[in-house]
C-alpha cells in the first residue's frame, strides 16, 4: 500500500487537530460512482470520517451507503493519504470496492442542504474534473486540496489496473520514498515498499536511505560556507590547506589543482579501477590515507593530477576524498561531525548523516535505514556498505529532509538565505570553463534545472530542482538497479508529481 502526504503551503509546525476517514473508488463499465453536490457543483469519491471504534473497512462500507445507498465489499485497500493544512491532518484509506446490493441512503442536514445525491460518470471525465484542482487555488483552498486529494487517488488507481509504467517502477524496486514540491510551495510525500523485506519493515517518512553521490552536494556546502568564514578559497591551491598529505602531479611535484577544480570533476584526478565499491561492515575500517595513497583493494591508484587540470572532465569520487581530508584538516574534527555542525544542525536535520561506521550502530538501533539489495533483489551482506569515503558517496537522508536542504540552496540563490550566502550559491550553479553542465557538486540542465544523483550498490538516487520556478523532486530507493537512473525509472519518478 502506497503512502503520501500532501503538506499544504499554509500548514502550520504541528499540528492539533486530526479527522480519519475512508473513501471508495467503485468502477463499473468504465464509470466511476461519486458524489455530487447540487447546490456547489462539487464532485467527490465517496467517503468519510471514522467513527469510535470503527476500522477502515467498517467505515467505508457504511459512509458509502450513506451518501449513495449502495452496500460495497472492500476488495483491497491500495492507499493511505494524510493532509496537513493549516493545525488540522486529514488522514484516510483509500479502497477499491465493489458493489453487492441496494441500501438506504441516510444523508445528514449538512448534506441535504448541499444537494448531495450520487451519480455515475466516465472515469476519464472524473479524472480530467479533478486534475483541474489548481484552478481553484484563488477561489477555495478547501475545493483545491479536495480535488487535489482526489486527482491524486485516481491516479494511483490508474497505476494500479492499467500498469502503468510508474507503478511498474514501484514494483520492481523494494523501497521507493519520494519528495516533491510544486511552484505554489504545496510538497507532497510518497513512499511504498519495504525499507526491510526480510523483517517485513515498510517504507515509512522517516525511513533514511543513501544517498550516494548527492554526498558531494553536501560536501559542496560545506565547503562554500568554509569559505564564507574566510577558512578557504577556492581558487587557491588545495595543497595550500593539506598538511598530512599533498596531492602531486604525475612529476612527482605538489599539483596547482584548485579546490574549485576538484568541486567541478576538472582537477584531472582519475579513479581505481573497479573502485569505492564492496566494502563490507565486517571488513577492516580503511583509513582515508590508505584510499588517498592507493595502498587497498578499496582504491587501488594512488590519488594525483594525472591530466593538466581544467582541461578534462574526469568524474572521480577520490577528488572528493581529497576535500575529505582538507575539511578534516581546517577544523581538527571528523568530517560527519563538521558537516553536523555547518549544515545539519542549522537546517534542523534530525534524520541526515554521514555514515561513520559509529552513526550506523546508532541509527541502525532505530530500525529506520533502509537495507540494501543488490541488482538481483538480494540483500547486501551486513545490510548496509562500509563507505570511507564519506564526503564522495557516505551521505544517508530521506526525501523529505533533502528537500529542505534543496529549498534553502534555492532560496541562497534568490538572495533570501540566511543559511547560505548568495555569492556562494551562484557560485556553485556557475557553468565550469569549457564544461558548460557542470557546476560545483552538482549539474546543470540548461539555465534553470540543476540536478545531483546518487548510485551506489545499497542504492540509487536523484535530486532535481529549477531554482528559478523552485520546484523540486527527490526520489530514494534502496537497491542498485544496475543501469543508471535514465533506465531504472528513477528519473521518470522525478517527473511524476
Amino acid at each position: 500500500m502506497k503512502t503520501v502526504e500532501i503538506l499544504g503551503a499554509n500548514r502550520f509546525e504541528n499540528y492539533t487537530k486530526t479527522r480519519d476517514g475512508s473513501r471508495a473508488i467503485i468502477v463499473q463499465d468504465g464509470k466511476i460512482l461519486l458524489t455530487h453536490e447540487l447546490n456547489s457543483g462539487w464532485w467527490l469519491i465517496p467517503g468519510g470520517g471514522m467513527e469510535e471504534g470503527e476500522t477502515p473497512e467498517e467505515c467505508v462500507i457504511r459512509e458509502v451507503e450513506e451518501e449513495t445507498g449502495y452496500l460495497v465489499r472492500p476488495l483491497r485497500r491500495f492507499l493511505f493519504m494524510s493532509e496537513f493544512y493549516e493545525e488540522y491532518r486529514y488522514s484516510g484509506y483509500f479502497f477499491i470496492c465493489e458493489i453487492t446490493g441496494q441500501g438506504q441512503m441516510n444523508l445528514t442536514d449538512v448534506e441535504k442542504q448541499r444537494g448531495v445525491q450520487p451519480e455515475w460518470i466516465p472515469l476519464q471525465d472524473a479524472i480530467d474534473l479533478f486534475s483541474k484542482h489548481e484552478s481553484y487555488a484563488d477561489v477555495s483552498e478547501e475545493k483545491r486540496g479536495s480535488y487535489q486529494r482526489e486527482y491524486m487517488a485516481l491516479r494511483e488507481y490508474m497505476n494500479i489496473v492499467s500498469e502503468s509504467p510508474e507503478r511498474q517502477i514501484y514494483e520492481k524496486i523494494p523501497g521507493v520514498s519520494c519528495a516533491y514540491r510544486d511552484a505554489a510551495g504545496r510538497e507532497i510525500l510518497k513512499f511504498d515498499g519495504f525499507a526491510d523485506k526480510e523483517n517485513g519493515i515498510p517504507v515509512k517518512a522517516d525511513t533514511v536511505f543513501p544517498a550516494c553521490s548527492i554526498s558531494k552536494f553536501i560536501t559542496t556546502l560545506t565547503v562554500m560556507k568554509f569559505q564564507e568564514q574566510e577558512l578557504l578559497n577556492i581558487d587557491e591551491p588545495v595543497n595550500r590547506y593539506l598538511h598530512r598529505w599533498k596531492l602531486l602531479a604525475p612529476d612527482g611535484k605538489e599539483s596547482n589543482a584548485t579546490i574549485r577544480s576538484i568541486l567541478s570533476h576538472t582537477a584531472g584526478i582519475i579513479d581505481g579501477e573497479d573502485s569505492f565499491y564492496g566494502l563490507r561492515r565486517s571488513d577492516p575500517v580503511i583509513e582515508l590515507t590508505d584510499i588517498l595513497e592507493g595502498r587497498t583493494a578499496y582504491n587501488n591508484r594512488r590519488v594525483m593530477t594525472e591530466k593538466l587540470p581544467g582541461t578534462e572532465f574526469e568524474y572521480s569520487d577520490a577528488g572528493y576524498c581529497v576535500l575529505q581530508l582538507l575539511i578534516t584538516e581546517i577544523t581538527q574534527y571528523s568530517f560527519e561531525e563538521t558537516v553536523g555542525k555547518y549544515v545539519f544542525a542549522p537546517l534542523s536535520l534530525k534524520h541526515t548523516f554521514f555514515a561513520s561506521p559509529q552513526n550506523i550502530e546508532l541509527r541502525e538501533k532505530d530500525q529506520n535505514m533502509a537495507a540494501g539489495y543488490d541488482n538481483e533483489g538480494s540483500l547486501i551482506p551486513g545490510k548496509y556498505p562500509q563507505i570511507p569515503d564519506l564526503a564522495a558517496s557516505g551521505l544517508w537522508s530521506t526525501p523529505a529532509e533533502l528537500m529542505v536542504i534543496t529549498k534553502e540552496f534555492i532560496k541562497a540563490v534568490n538572495g533570501r538565505s540566511s543559511f547560505l550566502r548568495r555569492e556562494s550559491a551562484q557560485e556553485m550553479i556557475k557553468p565550469t570553463t569549457n564544461f558548460s553542465w557542470v557546476g560545483l557538486g552538482l549539474f546543470r540542465r540548461g539555465d534553470d534545472t540543476l540536478v545531483m544523483q546518487g548510485w551506489g550498490e545499497n542504492g540509487q538516487s536523484m535530486i532535481k530542482m529549477n531554482h528559478v520556478t523552485g520546484e523540486i523532486s527527490v526520489v530514494m530507493t534502496n537497491q542498485d538497479p544496475g543501469v543508471d537512473q535514465s533506465e531504472s525509472g528513477v528519473e521518470q519518478l522525478a517527473g511524476y508529481v
